[in-house]
């Protein structure tokens, strides 16, 4: 039995037979040597030979000797320190798979903890133990199974798979982890060549690194990182408690609920490349909030409503107050299924605060979501520098959203309004409002049907071998819309006329190519108009442009 199992009566048992061959040992050598056999025995019964008196002594003697090396031993033994080991019921990475410490021979916990991964570190700790995997400072104690606190590390059996992503899940369905990607590679060329704000460009878009799943079927948690045109940044990171589909409340940095292009389409499933011009320039985008949200009525209402920062995609809050947002979507004939209204949509969304901050964006852009790089979207109106979001703002937008079989037609109104004030004179506020729409419609003309917006899967994925011929899903689209920012952000002084504009038209046409649900290619022009000349250059000599194009070519990878 290793020492380390010797419990306090065996060692005691130990010392006090010591005591007696010492005793024992004592009386050989003072001269009280041990009773010899009896003489009057017959010396069958003593030995097999009849050796002589002193011979006997002599035997006596070696045996002690031999006694008192074995007693000296095993004194040194129990002298020694205790030396460190694995504590019960954390993995030791030297230990043999199913028979390590904290293991029973057939693989199972043994009693008093359990095992944690294979492959995990474990550092001594300052009471002799090893510290649990993952934990910087090492427990004193380990972790056991006798207390809650510090957790023995839980240790499920799981599966890997491809779909959605990749995913690891527990064989018990309580812990997810999937990884996806999201890669858009872009050509952007522009008719009028020769602009100082943006450039005839190949660039990256969009290029994520996104990471979700749950911890037990009522955490969950998303986080995703990143690279857009020339910068990387943490993009969402968000937990979520679900415990029934009718309220739900997640925490973090994620996509705030305002306008269904937003809230409602994932950016990899657009029909168009990117989202409306008022979106881009006055949605809230991304912010850090908390959010409740659920399904209701038969899940034909979707709602969510939140408290968040009001810095519009930002990290930090700009100001002390805060901004509440909110958003319902119904589906009045849902189960009403195969028929054209099954899948008609309807509803709105709102956000609200007090701000006290520079404007964001300073400039507005037609396709550059806010703060965007400027490489990337044609500016058509920009705030003087010494004006100020200051005062309180109200933004509202109204949808409706249909889909039968190959078609897809959405359409929103925006409007609301915003205060702002110059640095001269903070207190002389003016109300600047916003009107908007657009109206988009696409067509699968290879057959694949919709039910919403998202990912489209080809009835035959793209092939060019023969025999495996597959065109891939084939799907034009168009879209018009229109901003109009009110006029007295010029008679204000605000901004200044002679170079900008507050009223913009675009048109976007351009097909989607499907090829297979992971791989799609978007092919798109837009046409946009300004109510006045805006700024198209200023070397050698200031020019303007009352229109701009743009040819658009994407690649995009998603799983």
């Amino acid at each position: 039995m290793p020492r380390s199992s010797r419990g306090p009566k065996s060692r005691k048992f130990s010392l006090v037979m010591g005591g007696l061959l010492i005793g024992g040992l004592g009386q050989a050598a003072f001269g009280q040597t041990p009773p010899l056999p009896d003489p009057a025995v017959p010396p069958a019964a003593n030995s097999e030979a009849n050796p002589t008196r002193e011979a006997q002594l002599e035997e006596r003697i070696h045996q002690l000797e031999g006694m008192v090396k074995q007693l000296a031993n095993q004194v040194n033994t129990l002298s020694e320190p205790a030396q460190p080991g694995p504590a019960v019921g954390v993995y030791d990475p030297n230990g043999t798979p199913g028979v390590g410490p904290g293991l029973t021979s057939g693989g199972t916990p043994a009693s008093g903890g359990d095992t944690g991964p294979p492959g995990a570190t474990a550092a001594p700790s300052a009471m002799g133990g090893v510290s649990a995997p993952g934990q910087s400072n090492p427990p004193a104690p380990a972790p056991s199974a006798r207390f809650n606190s510090p957790a023995t590390l839980d240790n499920f059996p799981g599966k890997v798979k491809f779909g959605p992503g990749f995913e690891i899940r527990a064989d018990n369905d309580e812990y997810i982890l999937q990884f996806h990607n999201l890669t858009q590679f872009d050509y952007r060329g522009f008719e009028q060549g020769g602009q100082v704000n943006v450039r005839n460009t190949f660039l990256f878009p969009r290029q994520w690194f996104m990471f979700s799943g749950r911890v037990s079927k009522q955490f969950g948690y998303f986080v995703s990182f990143a690279n857009g045109f020339d910068s990387f940044s943490l993009l969402d990171v968000f937990a979520d408690i679900d415990y029934s589909p009718k309220l739900r409340i997640r925490a973090g940095r994620f996509k705030t609920p305002f306008t269904y292009e937003f809230f409602v389409e994932p950016i990899q499933g657009l029909t168009v490349p990117e989202r409306s011009i008022f979106f881009n320039n006055f949605a809230l985008n991304r912010d850090d909030g908390v959010m409740a949200f659920g399904r209701l009525f038969g899940q034909k209402l979707d709602y969510a409503g939140g408290i968040f920062n009001g810095t519009r995609n930002g990290l930090i809050d700009a100001d002390n107050s805060k901004d509440v947002a909110g958003f319902l979507n119904y589906r009045p004939f849902d189960e009403w299924k195969d028929t054209a209204l099954e899948n008609f949509n309807i509803g709105g969304s709102f956000y609200a605060g007090q701000q006290e901050h520079a404007p964001i964006p300073q400039v507005l852009r037609t396709i550059v979501p806010t703060t965007g790089n400027s490489v990337a979207g044609i500016p058509f109106l920009a705030f003087n520098t010494n004006v100020r979001e200051s005062g309180f703002r109200a933004f509202w937008d109204l949808h409706a959203a249909w889909y039968y079989k190959q078609l897809a037609v959405v359409g929103e109104w925006g409007s609301g309004a915003s205060q702002y004030a110059t640095t001269v004179n903070l207190r002389d506020r003016d109300r600047i409002g916003v009107q908007s729409f657009y109206a988009q419609a696409s067509y699968l003309l290879t057959g694949e049907t919709r039910g919403n917006i998202g990912l489209v899967k080809p009835i035959h994925p793209f092939n060019p071998t023969k025999g495996n011929f597959g065109t891939g899903a084939i799907e034009p689209f168009a879209r018009f819309e229109y901003m109009d920012v009110s006029n007295n952000v010029f008679s204000q002084g605000l901004a200044d006329p002679n170079l900008w504009s507050n009223r913009v038209w675009m048109n976007w046409v351009g097909v989607n190519w499907h090829l297979t649900q992971y791989v799609k290619v978007y092919l798109a022009w837009n046409h946009a108009e300004f109510g006045n000349p805006v700024l198209f250059n200023t070397s050698p000599v200031a020019r303007k442009q009352l229109t701009s194009d743009e040819f658009m070519l994407r690649f995009q990878l998603y799983f």
